[in-house]
C-alpha cells in the first residue's frame, strides 16, 4: 500500500495564492511590530459597520431568523433587488431571476460555473481584480488576459475584444467602475462592447460592486441596459 499523501485535484493545483492576502498579511505583521502602516491591499473600510445594520442583525437573531433560508434568498430581498434594477436602470427584472449569494466573489464564481465548461475561454481586461483568473481556472476554463492600459484609459476597446475572441470564448468579465484602476466605461463605450458580445453570442459577467463609487461626473452604466 502506498504511503504517499493523496494528491489534490488538478483544479486545486492550478490555483495561485492570493497576492492581496499576502500583502495584507505583511502589512498586519509590520503593524504588529510597531511600524506605521497604511495598507492598500484588502478593501477593508476604515469605519465600523453602521449602527442600523448592527441593530437589524440583532433584531433578526432575536426574532428567530436563524434557520435555513430559501436557496435563492428570501423573497422580500429578491423583490427589493428586482426593484433596485427597475428603479436604477429601467430593467424589468423579476424576483425569480434574482439569486442571493454569500458574497460578491461567490456570485462571480457561480456565474462562471453556470456559463463555462472545461476548456472554454474567458476574456479578462487587465489590470484586473486578482481573483478573476483564479476563479476561471477553478471552473476548468482558461483566462485570456487583454491589456487595457493608459492609452485606452484602462478600458477595453471593441477592437481589442474582437481580436481576443476565438471559437472557445464564452464569457467576458467586465468590472466598471474598475478595481484597481477606477476606470468607468462611458455609455457609448459600454454599448459598443455589448454590441460585440451580442454579435459573438458571448455572456458578460458584469461586476458592478463599485457602481456608486464614481467621481468627476462619471456615471456607471449597466451593460444589461443594452441587451
Amino acid at each position: 500500500m502506498s504511503t504517499a499523501p493523496a494528491a489534490l485535484s488538478t483544479w486545486a493545483r492550478n490555483i495561485s495564492p492570493s497576492p492581496t492576502l499576502a500583502v495584507d498579511a505583511k502589512a498586519k505583521a509590520l503593524a504588529a511590530a510597531g511600524e506605521d502602516v497604511c495598507g492598500f491591499a484588502a478593501g477593508e473600510p476604515d469605519f465600523d459597520t453602521p449602527e442600523h445594520i448592527k441593530e437589524a442583525c440583532i433584531a433578526a437573531l432575536k426574532a428567530g431568523k436563524t434557520k435555513y433560508a430559501p436557496t435563492p434568498g428570501i423573497e422580500p430581498l429578491r423583490q427589493a433587488l428586482a426593484d433596485k434594477y427597475r428603479d436604477d436602470y429601467g430593467l424589468a427584472v423579476a424576483p425569480s431571476q434574482v439569486i442571493v449569494s454569500p458574497g460578491g466573489k461567490f456570485s462571480c464564481y457561480l456565474a462562471i460555473l453556470a456559463t463555462c465548461s472545461p476548456g472554454d475561454e474567458v476574456i479578462i481586461p487587465a489590470p484586473y481584480w486578482v481573483s478573476y483568473p483564479e476563479m476561471v481556472k477553478l471552473a476548468g476554463a482558461r483566462p485570456v488576459v487583454v491589456l487595457a492600459d493608459d492609452t485606452t484609459g484602462f478600458r477595453l476597446t471593441p477592437a481589442q475584444l474582437e481580436a481576443a475572441i476565438t471559437p472557445r470564448t464564452r464569457l467576458l468579465i467586465l468590472n466598471s467602475p474598475s478595481n484597481p484602476t477606477g476606470a468607468v466605461y462611458t455609455r457609448a463605450e459600454m454599448q459598443a462592447i455589448v454590441e460585440v458580445a451580442l454579435r459573438h453570442n458571448l455572456y458578460i459577467l458584469s461586476d458592478e460592486i463599485y457602481e456608486h463609487l464614481t467621481y468627476d461626473g462619471a456615471k456607471h452604466v449597466a451593460p444589461a441596459t443594452f441587451s
